[in-house]
């Protein structure tokens, strides 16, 4: 049967692309097939495709590979250029959901077509259907050529051609009696030739009664067939139509081809019809375009829910990154008012009873408290606030705010609450939550200049999933909701939008931050809950706050902390890399009576942790520079020296001593700015709880300040301390002072010779390697200028072959401890 497909197939690829693995195979698969095959490359396809006479017969198989370029464009083209070859288009099976798709409903591809997987059982089977489908074609034409050669007929036959005429016959109606298609002949006057049995079938018609009759007066579907062959152009040829029509009643879609008939000399002899009912397939369409049109409308609702999420996303990311900008800019900020602020009150103590100064320290010191409170509304919004949550009844809470709150609103509010029996308890920082609901409150009141009513309510509530979807970072489950509702002028959508904004806010200059609603989102946040505003213009605002259920048994919030400014005499190392706050927590500190010790990083800290001096507490900044965090320090402080009591402060903790906005458990934080008394009240309500303070040891005098006298009658010695390591110098220097002397470091020789040159030092203390002249050199120089001066030689390796027959010369290894130094400096007393 192949043998009448005498043209080869043409199977159109990639320019350069005939070796591909789709080309292989598909050329296989044809030629297994019995099939010829002809590689064209796509950019000549009209050469091949409008001179097939050059490749032998007309092709009748057209193929397009995977590897073509825009392969839907180049079908097209082949089909307006040979709409009667059958076109198999050919796509690696990943791509067949994605091509069906661009070809749409209505892909313009005529009738003769198939779409086929790049795999071997599905080519194999594509081909072989598409080769079956061909054949039947031709062969149907073939008979309908003869049929139309034989009505054009008129000469007269012989006995032998009339019966070669009624063989033919039969043998075609035989074939044509097998075609499901109704095949219908009609002559140029519209009668009735030749009706095959699928027309009887389809159409409901005998032959008998067709044959030799009008088509027109054959049922009411037949005009629109007369119309279409009254008005093909005689230069055509085919003509392809679908309409409705009314078969015995029942509605079908019928699908006819028409092919005008002509002699040798062209003369018109009739046409050929062939029906086919395509109601099934019409329904699939039309199912299809609903589908697509019920797909459209769905994808449409979803691009508009995508929207919304991206705007609340976009929302949320801004949010983000102000809380960010503003959790950086806090920390410096608020190291500056904790020097600013500790200043003052240093300055307040000195000052004494004066009026004038007194009055402007109190405005000074109040501008610090508005700076702190500034700043840890930004912190709260950039939900780096460090929260210390316990579970927490809120309606109990607002019960115990009652009186504070009537005292901030003022008598010309109504204050109602709705509280919720058997409410949820829920984790939350006592201290923030109050700060929430008093700034929610003070915004109701200043809605309501002219008096209203602010409710507060409480109750449990479940938020789905429907709700949450909306909302970026929030989980389905069981809340407590506090609601705090005031029948003020209410807010329009776009101040709404805007109100969690930090800075922004509609009151006038002067009379806002614009911080409290962005406070109170940064809360909700941080605590794992949600915030939403509902206002109309002219009825008022609510406010409700969403915070997680929590299954803990409910406790009393931490105390404040109160009562008198205390000082002791323990000692506190203080670790802070800023030079001014270190120096005026060190000047509180020694006022308090306490003995204090500075470093200006962890690891100088532990120097002197590990020196051996004693520490009853740890004072150290969160963010230090260095290797070694704060943390560390403080892991091992309580590690070298057991029971020591460790205060954290910061102005901005980042990561290291909060997780999930929450302080780490036993944590203990001293936010900055501070004041005076809260830094003494907190370090007295720690040593108390660790340990009582204990007497010194009678060899080790209270520390000093630097440059204090020593107790006793002895003369404090004036020590030099030369070591290019500045850590290990300050370290050294502070010891020394603690030990009595008066004690300054130098990093070089050189500096040291500048410093011996002005006299009065008992002590050299020199490292070895210092840069530039060794500490050998420096002691050289020193003894021959200064006849009495004592010489300390200081390293970490072995002790120089003639250091201890110097005269005057001691040798200190490192490291050394404090007793070490102790009694180093007992023995040069002794001297």
């Amino acid at each position: 049967m192949t043998r009448e497909l005498a043209a080869p197939v043409l199977v159109f690829v990639a320019r350069g692309g005939a070796g591909d693995a789709a080309s292989l195979q598909v050329q296989e698969t044809l030629r297994s097939l019995g099939e010829q095959v002809r590689l064209v490359p796509e950019d000549e396809l009209e050469d091949a495709l409008g001179q097939p006479g050059r490749a032998g017969a007309e092709p009748g198989l057209i193929v397009l590979l995977p590897t073509v370029q825009a392969p839907l464009q180049l079908a097209r083209r082949v089909h307006r250029a040979r709409a009667e070859c059958y076109l198999v288009i050919v796509q690696e099976s990943s791509q067949l959901d994605a091509f069906r798709q661009r070809l749409g409903v209505a892909p313009m591809l005529g009738r003769h077509w198939s779409l086929v997987a790049a795999d071997g059982t599905a080519l194999r089977a594509g081909f072989a259907q598409a080769l079956a489908a061909l054949r039947q074609r031709r062969q149907l034409r073939t008979t309908l050529s003869k049929v139309n050669s034989q009505l054009a007929e008129t000469r007269a036959v012989s006995l032998s051609d009339y019966r070669r005429l009624v063989a033919s016959e039969h043998y075609l109606a035989h074939f044509l009696r097998n075609s499901r298609n109704a095949i219908i002949g009609v002559d140029p006057e519209m009668r009735v030739l030749f009706w095959s049995e699928g027309s009887e079938d389809l159409l409901g018609v005998a032959a008998g009664t067709a044959v030799g009759r009008p088509l027109l007066t054959l049922g009411e579907w037949s005009g629109g067939l007369v119309r279409a062959m009254q008005e093909m152009r005689p230069d055509a040829i085919k003509h392809a139509m679908e309409f409705q029509a009314d078969l015995n009643g029942r509605e079908v879609a019928l699908e006819c081809l028409l092919t005008r008939t002509s002699d040798a000399t062209g003369a018109f002899l009739g046409t050929s019809l062939m029906l086919r009912d395509v109601t099934a397939r019409r329904r699939t369409q039309d199912q299809l375009r609903e589908a697509n049109l019920n797909l459209q409308q769905v994808v449409s609702e979803r691009t508009q829910e995508l929207e919304k999420s991206q705007l609340a996303l976009v929302q949320a990311q801004k949010l983000e990154a102000i809380g960010r900008l503003t959790g950086g800019v806090a920390h410096d900020f608020n190291n500056l008012l904790q020097v600013i602020g500790s200043n003052l009150q240093l300055l307040q103590a000195s000052l004494g009873p004066q009026r004038d100064g007194e009055r402007l320290l109190r405005a000074a010191l109040a501008a610090v408290d508005r700076g702190a409170k500034l700043s840890s509304q930004l912190l709260a919004f950039a939900r780096r606030q460090p929260l210390n949550p316990v579970p927490l009844n809120i309606s109990r809470q607002v019960q115990r705010m009652d009186e504070l709150l009537r005292r901030a609103l003022g008598e010309d509010l109504q204050v109602e609450t709705v509280l919720a029996a058997g409410l949820w308890t829920t984790q939350v920082d006592a201290n923030q939550l109050e700060n929430v609901i008093l700034n929610l409150a003070i915004n109701a009141r200043d809605a309501m200049p002219d008096g209203g009513q602010l409710t507060i309510e409480t109750a449990n509530t479940v938020l789905d999933e429907q709700y949450t979807d909306d909302v970026p970072d929030l989980s389905p489950g069981q809340y407590v909701m506090l609601a705090i509702s005031d029948t003020g002028h209410g807010m329009p959508p776009e101040v709404a939008a805007r109100a969690f904004e930090p800075f922004f806010t509609t009151k006038p200059e002067g009379k806002g931050t614009g911080l409290g609603m962005s406070m109170a989102y940064g809360f909700a946040k941080q605590s794992g809950g949600h915030i939403r505003i509902y206002s109309e213009v002219g009825a008022g605002t609510t406010i409700k706050l969403y915070l997680p259920r929590s299954f803990a048994k409910e406790v009393e919030p931490p105390p404040a902390h109160a009562g008198p400014v205390e000082g002791g005499s323990e000692t506190v190392l203080v670790v802070e890399d800023d030079a001014a706050v270190q120096a005026a927590v060190v000047q509180t500190l020694q006022n308090l009576g306490y003995g204090v010790l500075r470093a200006n990083d962890a690891q100088a800290a532990l120097n002197i942790l590990q020196s051996g001096v004693r520490v009853d507490l740890l004072f150290t900044d969160v963010v230090m520079p260095g290797p070694l965090r704060s943390t560390e320090l403080a892991r091992q402080a309580r590690h070298i020296v057991p029971g020591i009591a460790v205060l954290f402060t910061s102005g901005y903790t980042q990561n290291a001593i909060v997780h999930g906005g929450r302080l780490d458990p036993g944590v203990e934080l001293l936010s900055k700015p501070y004041r005076q008394e809260d830094l003494a009240r907190r370090i007295r309500d720690l040593l108390s709880r660790h340990r009582p303070p204990a007497p010194r040891d009678s060899r080790q005098e209270p520390p000093a300040a630097p440059g204090a006298p020593p107790a006793g009658d002895r003369r404090a010695l004036r020590v030099l301390m030369v070591d290019d390591q500045g850590d290990l110098r300050d370290t050294s220097v502070q010891l020394l002072q603690m030990l009595g002397c008066e004690a300054i470091g130098a990093a070089t020789a050189r500096e040291a010779k500048a410093l011996l040159v002005e006299g009065g030092f008992d002590v050299l203390v020199t490292d070895i390697n210092l840069p530039g002249e060794s500490g050998l050199e420096l002691a050289d120089h020193a003894r021959r200028a200064d006849a009495k001066l004592k010489l300390v030689i200081s390293s970490g390796y072995d002790a120089p072959p003639d250091a201890a027959n110097q005269p005057r010369t001691w040798y200190l290894a490192k490291p050394y401890s404090y007793e070490e130094l102790e009694r180093l400096l007992e023995e040069i007393r002794r001297s």
